[in-house]
């Protein structure tokens, strides 16, 4: 059974349907246990998604107040307004925030027009990978509201919100036609199980954990506090309480130094701070960083090899499902790339995934194992055309990499995967291990039973092993003559 923190770190590591504002090639450099180029992505960071701090060492949770004392008591609770300048002082520092970013000379029209190509691409690009399936607003169009936008003839950060409220879509180009992020919240639902998932504390929905929303009534100002910086931040209200900081001249997430050890070298999130006044100047809402320790994740000796069932030929090949006497679907085709070209495509992948080195909870072996080389063996290999899923065993077999190009050379799906202490992977998301003394596999899935891919001890039943839109499949295993001698549900759903 998963526990709780396997969740967390499954979610930290997973990118199926949580928008993150960052560069797109940032994130890829950062080591991640799996990384993913879509068709979207090569123009936007749209599709690239993350749920929480890699390595899941944050927490995000929100307090209306911090302290024992009321909201608004002078204990350098309130702040300061200038009622001639409209300048504000944060009476907890005495220092000025900085002026919120200023508003947008763009109509909304234009706002509407030079964001909604994009938007409609992510919503497109959502549903081609069964992610965002809270998401049923559609892409933004006139009927959208603007809430709230900044920016110059050029730059611009827009937020709109959805005719029946439920989606809050956000934008940020560069320039017309040059878009930099894009990002679709929740308005009701949350980032994951509420205090258990970094962006889930309870009863905070996506928009607020994405730091857009204040849930609070009577919001006026909103100050922000990032690292390093002595002075907050203002924002630039819109209605509801949401709230924009402007074009990003900053990053999400402060990564660590390559040489930092211990707690240098864990990710520490930019924004440390964020509160909210109400017109009064009375504080409302107040969130802050906190770290969080997590446990030590058992360490599997480096010389732990993969454990392989012995090869079994059928004798009595399966063309019919036993139990049900229904014809089985063809087990996926072989690839016909070959393996050189397979390990050389795959490195675009591999050298992202590479780049920046293992972070906390990751398993050091599969950077160990280094870069893909001709030493590595492609033990398994599906596809048509150009479009391939391949398994990639490491020189020390103890490492393998999941490799899915698609569409284009650049798109692709990626991850690593270290062999537990057993020796054995079992079954994943998208592929398995064969049982000892199976011969054949059959996978029950939605569209009926299919036959798997047996190679080299592996299978696999789809291009992709059917994990875009299946949460659980079952698996069954027979000898050679085609009596079932392994039967089991698996869960493959990554959330």
């Amino acid at each position: 059974m998963t526990t709780d923190i396997e969740r967390l770190l499954a979610a930290a590591a997973d990118d199926t349907d949580r928008p993150l504002h960052t560069d797109v090639d940032a994130i890829l450099a950062r080591g991640r246990r799996s990384v993913r180029r879509g068709r979207i992505a090569v123009a936007t960071t749209a599709v690239l998604t993350t749920a929480a701090i890699i390595g899941g060492v944050a927490a995000w949770s929100n307090t209306v107040n911090d302290s024992a004392d009321p909201a608004g008591d002078p204990k350098n609770q309130t702040i300061t307004v200038d009622s001639k300048t409209g300048q504000v002082v944060d009476n907890e520092s005495g220092r000025q925030a900085a002026a919120p970013p200023p508003v947008s000379p763009l109509s909304d029209a234009e706002v509407l027009q030079r964001c909604k190509q994009y938007d409609n691409e992510y919503v497109q690009a959502n549903q081609e990978r069964g992610s965002n399936t809270f998401d049923k607003a559609g892409p933004i169009d006139a009927r959208w509201k603007v809430l709230v936008k900044s920016g110059d003839q050029s730059r611009l950060q827009a937020l709109f919100l959805a005719p029946d409220q439920s989606i809050v879509s956000t934008c940020t180009m560069e320039g017309p036609q040059r878009p930099k992020t894009n990002g679709r919240y929740s308005t009701t639902e949350s980032f994951g199980t509420p205090g258990k998932v970094p962006g889930g504390s309870e009863g905070e929905t996506q928009a607020v954990s994405a730091k857009v929303r204040i849930p609070a009534d009577g919001v006026a100002r909103v100050l922000v506090n990032f690292v390093d910086e002595q002075a907050p931040r203002q924002a630039l209200v819109g209605p509801d309480g949401f709230f924009t900081l402007g074009f990003p001249g900053w990053e999400q997430y402060r990564w660590p130094s390559p040489d930092a050890t211990g707690r240098a070298r864990r990710p520490e999130p930019t924004i440390q701070r964020v509160r909210a006044y109400d017109a009064d100047g009375r504080r409302i809402y107040d969130w802050k960083y906190q770290p969080v320790e997590l446990p030590q994740q058992p360490t599997v000796p480096a010389d732990r090899k993969i454990e392989l069932a012995a090869p079994i030929t059928p004798e009595i090949v399966l063309t019919e499902d036993p139990a049900t006497g229904k014809r089985l679907q063809p087990a996926p085709p072989v690839s016909p790339v070959s393996d050189d070209s397979i390990r050389t495509r795959c490195k675009k992948p591999d050298d992202a995934y590479l780049k920046g080195g293992a972070l906390p909870g990751q398993d050091s072996r599969t950077y160990d194992a280094g870069k893909i080389t001709p030493e590595w063996k492609v033990a398994l290999k599906t596809g048509t055309g150009i479009d391939f899923t391949a398994l990639l065993v490491s020189p020390g077999d103890n490492v393998v990499a999941w490799c899915h190009m698609y569409d284009k050379a650049d798109h692709y799906d990626y991850s690593r995967g270290g062999v537990p202490a057993t020796g054995k992977f079992g079954v994943g998301l998208a592929w398995g291990q064969v049982p000892d003394g199976v011969a054949q596999i059959v996978v029950d899935l939605p569209s009926g039973p299919v036959r798997a891919l047996i190679s080299n001890g592996f299978f696999i039943w789809g291009l992709t092993g059917g994990n875009s839109d299946v949460k659980n499949v079952r698996v069954r295993g027979f000898d050679a003559q085609g009596k079932q001698v392994y039967d089991a549900n698996h869960d493959i759903d990554a959330s």
